[in-house]
């Protein structure tokens, strides 16, 4: 890379930085001897629903209040079975209404209660998926992947035991089926959902007859409430620890339950294991107030730091008195989404001459430090069916010129920015780059991004949004670009929710993206069980995608952690959101005897 371009660089991002940073202190000492965990978190959860929720930070929260049927061991990877007994068994079924399909039955340990003290049995699991499948409960985003799931069969003698079944062989069929369970009592306590069978939930002519049911628009009114994404007594799963308060913008609180079912399986299973008995997620929008915050020792746990303040903390020998750093690999990448639908970019060419203007060599080394890895597509490096015959497309102003050229674009005015007469009217080529609050490095990148255009004739305006402003702008696709990233786990993937064109208006897919083959082999890579086959169309899939350009895919981060090393069993993992905060012991010579003697 062009060392005095790097420089240069280097300075307007300082300059840009400089008038946001801000000195400010935690203020008073937090007690270091009692048992809670404070976590960072950059923005506030959506809801803590998880049948509804999307964002991350729900995610990670309501693993702590909800429970699943399956899980993934921290340290194998591998399934494990968490409100079930074991894995389950799968059959495949050659005959009969199901042909094509498979049977998954599961038991549920017998430990296993709800709060009140109920045993969680299969009926919950009914009603969870049901839920799930009511037409008019807000999960657009969800009910995709529960498509195979068609019925349930409850053993009639032991209601711990159940069968599922599906038309289809679906790749994902353990992992899915393995769900989170809710309670029925708390999320229905009228039975309303009673009223109607799984399998009826499932065939869409059934579907569009009850539709307009009373009980079907009541249940969903009532579940989609805000009273079940976030009041007291109304957010309540099987899990180690309940829902004790959210203040908007500022903490959400969970405490340990004092009479939890897991606690008697915590020696044999390392998932069961609950330490801390408080858990504060601590939300700072500012990564600078976080850094800071970090330092005064206000929080224990940081995810996601900036390359600079990690390599800042990194040489920091005071702050390693206290604190342990990491930098686990993360299923995730980094990318610039391009609205395909508007007529600026429809054009494959202006997609991918606006591609050939990202330096990500600069973004990586500059922004990141070097913290990060080139990524081509939707698909993480470390997977086995990763398309790594693809080429990249690289740095260069001169073939972007020729491709925006070709398309049609030309500086008819002389001010050295692009124009071309659209349905009658003269369009220049102007584009907002939407990136969210707090998040310096998509603020960054939108500034080399910025620079290298203009070189181009393309005017790229920065633009910041609050949080939930920017979520709402990319979901109902009002943008033209915005820089946002996508997290995956160690599984197989399902482009389905982000890469199918039925997810355009419904789902993840903000971009517009879809063709009648790309859709065709997202349909069968989910059905496809041998995994050469299903392999090779992965790879067409990924190959599609590098053909439509509709991503600027960037990179893949590492996640870069903090640590307080008051902690015991603290270590990382590779599973997100990096670290299992439920394991943590707090040190003896931190405990609260200790620190007055």
């Amino acid at each position: 890379m062009n060392k005095l371009r790097s420089v240069k660089v280097l300075g307007i991002l300082m300059i840009a930085v400089a008038g946001l940073i801000q000195s400010c202190s935690t203020g008073a000492q937090r007690d270091l001897s009692k048992n809670e965990v404070v976590i960072h978190m950059l923005a506030d959860a959506d809801m803590l629903l998880p049948i509804n929720s999307t964002s991350a930070n729900s995610t990670y929260i309501e693993g702590n209040i909800f429970q699943s049927l399956l899980g993934r061991d921290p340290e194998t990877l591998e399934l494990v079975g968490i409100l079930a007994v074991d894995r389950p068994i799968i059959e495949e079924i050659d005959e009969g209404e199901y042909e094509g399909g498979m049977r998954i039955t599961y038991e549920i340990r017998p430990e296993a209660r709800w709060d009140n003290g109920d045993p969680i049995t299969a009926h919950d699991v009914d009603f969870t998926f049901k839920a799930i499948k009511n037409p008019r409960v807000n999960n657009e985003h969800l009910k995709p992947y529960m498509d195979f799931i068609k019925e349930i069969v409850i053993d009639e003698e032991n209601p711990r035991l159940f069968t599922l079944y599906s038309d289809q062989r679906y790749m994902l069929a353990e992992e899915f089926s393995g769900y989170i369970v809710l309670p029925e009592y708390v999320y229905d306590p009228n039975g309303l959902m009673r009223n109607y069978s799984l399998k009826q939930l499932s065939d869409l002519t059934e579907l569009e007859k009850i539709r307009g049911d009373r009980a079907i628009i009541d249940f969903a009114d009532n579940f989609n409430s805000e009273r079940y994404q976030r009041e007291i007594g109304y957010v309540v799963g099987s899990g180690p620890y309940e829902f004790k308060g959210w203040a908007t913008g500022q903490r959400i609180t969970l405490q340990k339950k004092e009479d939890w079912w897991g606690d008697e399986l915590a020696d044999r299973y390392s998932w069961f294991q609950a330490n801390p008995q408080r858990i504060v997620y601590e939300i700072i929008n500012d990564m600078t107030t976080a850094v800071t915050s970090l330092r005064d020792q206000g929080l224990d746990v940081i995810a996601g730091l900036r390359p600079r303040d990690f390599i800042n903390l990194t040489d920091d020998s005071r702050f390693q008195q206290n604190f342990n750093l990491y930098s686990p690999i993360a299923y995730s990448y980094v990318y610039i989404g391009m609205n395909m639908r508007i007529p600026k970019l429809e054009d494959v060419r202006v997609r991918k001459a606006l591609a050939h203007l990202v330096d990500k060599e600069q973004i990586i080394e500059v922004i990141n430090y070097g913290l990060a890895e080139e990524t081509i597509g939707p698909i993480h490096p470390t997977k086995e069916y990763y398309h790594d015959g693809l080429r990249p497309i690289d740095y260069n102003v001169e073939r972007a010129r020729e491709l925006l050229a070709e398309a049609g674009w030309k500086d008819l005015t002389g001010d050295g920015i692009l124009n071309k007469e659209i349905d009658g009217d003269m369009e220049t080529l102007r584009l907002e780059f939407l990136y969210n609050s707090g998040n310096d490095i998509r603020r960054n990148i939108g500034l080399i991004f910025k620079e290298n255009a203009r070189r181009a004739g393309v005017d790229i305006d920065v633009q910041v949004k609050e949080w939930t402003v920017f979520i709402d702008l990319t979901k109902s696709h009002q943008f033209e670009l915005f820089c946002g990233g996508w997290i995956s786990g160690p599984g197989l993937d399902d482009p389905k929710q982000i890469w199918h064109t039925e997810s355009s208006n419904n789902g993840s897919n903000y971009v517009g993206f879809g063709t009648e083959e790309s859709d065709m082999l997202i349909d069968s890579i989910r059905v496809e069980l041998d995994p050469e086959v299903r392999n090779q169309m992965y790879r067409r899939f990924q190959e599609i995608v590098s053909e439509e350009v509709p991503y600027i895919f960037l990179y893949t981060p590492k996640n870069l952690l903090a640590i307080h090393s008051r902690w015991d069993n603290a270590e990382p993992s590779i599973l997100r959101p990096g670290y299992n905060e439920t394991s943590f012991k707090l040190k003896p010579e931190f405990t609260e005897s200790s620190m007055t003697q």
